[in-house]
């Protein structure tokens, strides 16, 4: 599925890396902290949650832990 944002057509993937990108430079901390790319992370799925495969995300929920 591609997703159109500010007329660039990306892929999922794209849009999700980009997002937390973006998220990471806001913080303006380099490196970032590990916890804190995680809280990010999980802000942002709960904000996309519709768009998100459901099986990706119980892979991500598994890794996780």
């Amino acid at each position: 599925m591609m997703i159109n944002y500010q007329g660039e057509d990306f892929t999922e993937t794209e849009f999700y890396g980009r997002e937390i990108l973006e998220a990471i430079q806001l913080t303006n901390k380099f490196p970032t902290p590990k916890k804190v790319l995680i809280e990010m992370l999980e802000e942002m799925i709960q904000e996309q949650l519709d768009l998100i495969d459901k099986e990706e995300l119980n892979h991500y929920i598994h890794a996780k832990k």
